[in-house]
C-alpha cells in the first residue's frame, strides 16, 4: 500500500502544509494584558481564572476628587425623622467646599415597622373572643406586637402571662385573620392576603422545633 492510500485512509491531505499554512492553521492563543497593580507573578498564577469575588477597578480606588472641591470632615448635629422627640445628635459628616449636607439622616429610611391592626370593643366581642384569651391579655399582646415589631422570641419574654411562642403566635395571627374576614365585604377581597393563604399552623410549627431540636 502506498503513501497515498494511507493518507486516504487516515483523512490526511495528500500533499503536505506548508510551514507557512501550518502556522496560520494553528488556534491563535488569546492574549490578556495584565492589569495594572498586579505583580506579574500574582497574574501568572490567577490569569484566566475567573475571581472569586468581584474586583474592584483599581482606577476607582486611586480616583481623587477634582482640584476645585475641597474635602474636609466636620463634627455637625443632626435629627432624624425615625425619631418622635427631635433629639439632636452629632456625628463626622462630609462637608465639600463648606456646604454641609442637608436633608434627612440617611439612615432614616432603614426605620421600618410592622403595621398592627387595631380592633374596637365591639369587634373584640363579635369576632376575637377566646376561651383561653381575655381581652386584656390579647390587648397586652397587641401591644406588645407594635413595640418589638413582632419579634415573638422578646414578647414572650416580657409578657406577665405564661406563654409559649408559638401560642402568642397563633393568637396574634387568629385575630388579624378573624379581622380581616371581618372587615372585608366579601371573602374573595382578602383571599389573596398573604395570611389568609399561608394560615399560620402551631401544630405544625411545634413539630418544626421539635425535629430541629432532634
Amino acid at each position: 500500500m502506498g503513501g497515498t492510500d494511507a493518507k486516504d485512509i487516515l483523512g490526511l491531505p495528500k500533499t503536505p502544509l506548508s510551514l507557512t499554512q501550518e502556522k496560520r492553521s494553528r488556534p491563535q492563543k488569546e492574549s490578556h494584558r495584565k492589569p495594572d497593580g498586579i505583580s506579574r507573578e500574582v497574574y501568572a498564577l490567577t490569569g484566566g481564572v475567573a475571581p472569586l469575588m468581584p474586583s474592584i477597578d483599581v482606577a476607582h480606588l486611586k480616583r481623587r476628587p477634582p482640584a476645585d472641591e475641597k474635602v474636609a470632615w466636620q463634627w455637625l448635629p443632626f435629627t432624624s425623622s425615625a425619631r418622635k422627640d427631635d433629639l439632636q445628635l452629632y456625628h463626622w459628616a462630609r462637608v465639600v467646599n463648606n456646604v454641609p449636607p442637608t436633608g434627612d439622616y440617611s439612615f432614616a429610611k432603614y426605620n421600618k415597622s410592622v403595621d398592627i391592626l387595631k380592633y374596637t370593643d365591639e369587634e373584640y366581642e363579635n369576632h376575637l373572643t377566646d376561651p383561653v384569651w381575655t381581652k386584656e391579655e390579647t390587648d397586652q399582646l397587641f401591644e406588645f406586637c407594635q413595640n418589638f415589631d413582632l419579634r415573638f422570641v422578646v414578647i414572650a419574654d416580657r409578657f406577665p402571662v405564661s406563654r409559649t411562642v408559638e401560642e402568642l403566635k397563633d393568637r396574634y395571627y387568629s385575630v388579624t385573620r378573624a379581622l380581616l374576614r371581618a372587615r372585608a365585604q366579601s371573602p374573595a377581597d382578602v383571599a389573596n392576603h398573604p395570611l389568609m393563604k399561608e394560615p399560620y399552623d402551631i401544630t405544625r410549627d411545634r413539630e418544626r422545633k421539635r425535629a430541629l431540636s432532634v
